[in-house]
């Protein structure tokens, strides 16, 4: 572990939400190993800068469109995922879930940068880790993650689970694995309270990678982050369902986007008049460690759904995989589970191991609007404790004749509950792939 780590001891929460927004959307809130600690608190304020990342939203219109369900699998090679084009006459997306730097991920990080101190930055390197996630990654077009916590200054001090400080260093790591961009919406989004966000979001435009879901100033809430696809003018949306019990300064509740469904409908109707071809919505909701989405999940999914303006819904919080639907012509992938984390080290949170890449290809129609084409889902795990800490694609795994069949039993359990997740809403009968089946 580095010097600079603090160690924290577990809290339990027990305090209102703040914005009530976000019970407005209906999303619960629950505690567990990622939550925050204490009873809700005031957070210190910061000096908002702007952001190159957004464009500014123009006055939307008030005017709406009303609103219009496995068994084990053994993997098979499978063929390769769909090639983006590259082009601009596709548009390919990789959604991850949370990247959630518990001390154990670090401590890996410290390993890899021990052994190749070159790459190592302060005397940590996640490039190691991320490495069996990069090929599909840089395969897409755009790449988004969840960035679940706040980095500290270059150097520390680090804290870990309840409150989360983490090392800076991810943040490169991400944009080498191919990452374009991550949501930073979050139930620990104001861990280290405003300064920690604009600290945050000030090194992911150092290193890069553009944000969504919080903000230095109300101006930058006011404006969409758009990304680039060849061409192709992409909005990321992200909300969190609240904040572990902390309040926003009554002066800075513009510093995260909280869930609310109308608040979302007109961001995404704004998006559109400031020319996005696809709006992408992310929902940091769900009860943790539940597969099946909530009611509440669901009724805003489905009214999100209804909207023309928006193409796509996701959603990770859960840490653990939740199924993908197809609500009207939208798809909704409600929990990606994480992307790289430590959580499996506890033997009560052993399904907070496996998780999944979405992958979801976009083609423009006759009518000149964009929409989904390709739905695929990729099973992944964290690896075993004991092996190194790593992201390992699963189907990749299970194919690779140069695999022992004794590390293949190890790591098929999650595969298949990975597709039993996925599929439990009738997802495979509605078009969606799932890698290695």
């Amino acid at each position: 572990m580095p010097r600079a780590w603090l160690s924290l001891g577990a809290v339990t929460l027990r305090g209102p939400l703040s914005l009530g927004t976000a019970l407005a959307a209906g999303l619960s809130l629950t505690l567990s190993a990622c939550t925050g600690a204490g009873a809700p608190a005031t957070l210190a304020g910061g000096s908002p800068t702007a952001s190159a990342t957004v464009v500014a939203k123009p006055a939307a219109s008030n005017a709406g469109t009303p609103a219009p369900a496995p068994g084990g699998t053994t993997p098979t090679p499978a063929p390769a995922p769909a090639t983006p084009a590259k082009d601009g006459s596709t548009v390919t997306i990789a959604l991850t879930g949370d990247v959630l730097l518990h001390s154990g991920v670090t401590d890996q990080a410290a390993r890899d940068g021990a052994a190749n101190p070159g790459q190592a930055s302060h005397g940590l390197d996640y490039r190691p880790l991320l490495a069996g996630a990069k090929p599909f990654v840089e395969g897409a077009d755009l790449a988004i993650c969840n960035l679940e916590t706040p980095v500290a200054p270059p150097g520390g001090p680090y804290t870990s689970y309840p409150v989360f400080s983490v090392p800076p260093e991810i943040l490169p790591a991400l944009v080498d694995t191919g990452f374009d961009a991550c949501t930073t919406a979050s139930n620990h989004t104001v861990d280290k309270g405003v300064p920690g966000i604009q600290r945050t979001l000030d090194a992911m435009d150092a290193a890069g990678l553009k944000h969504a879901g919080s903000n230095r100033s109300a101006e930058e809430q006011s404006g969409t982050t758009m990304l680039d696809a060849h061409g192709v003018k992409v909005a990321l949306l992200a909300y969190a369902y609240g904040l572990n019990g902390f309040r926003l300064p009554a002066d800075k509740t513009w510093a995260v986007d909280v869930i609310d469904t109308a608040t979302i409908l007109a961001d995404a109707r704004a998006a559109r008049s400031a020319g996005a071809q696809i709006v992408l919505v992310a929902l940091h909701a769900g009860t943790e460690y539940q597969i099946l989405p909530t009611a509440q999940q669901r009724d805003v999914a489905t009214a999100l759904a209804a909207s023309p303006d928006i193409d796509l819904i996701y959603g990770h919080h859960a840490h653990v995989v939740q199924p993908f639907d197809k609500i009207g012509d939208t798809w909704v992938a409600f929990g990606l589970g994480n992307m790289i984390a430590h959580q499996h080290r506890l033997p009560k949170l052993t399904m907070a191991q496996h998780e999944v890449m979405a992958s979801f290809t976009f083609a423009q129609g006759s009518d000149g609007r964009w929409a989904v084409t390709r739905a695929e889902a990729r099973p992944a795990a964290m690896s075993n404790l004991n092996e190194p800490l790593r992201y390992v694609d699963l189907a990749t795994l299970l194919a690779d004749p140069a695999v022992s069949e004794a590390r293949k039993a190890a790591y098929r359990p999650f595969y298949d509950r990975a597709v039993a997740a996925l599929t439990k809403l009738g997802a495979d009968g509605k078009g969606l792939v799932i890698a290695g089946r």
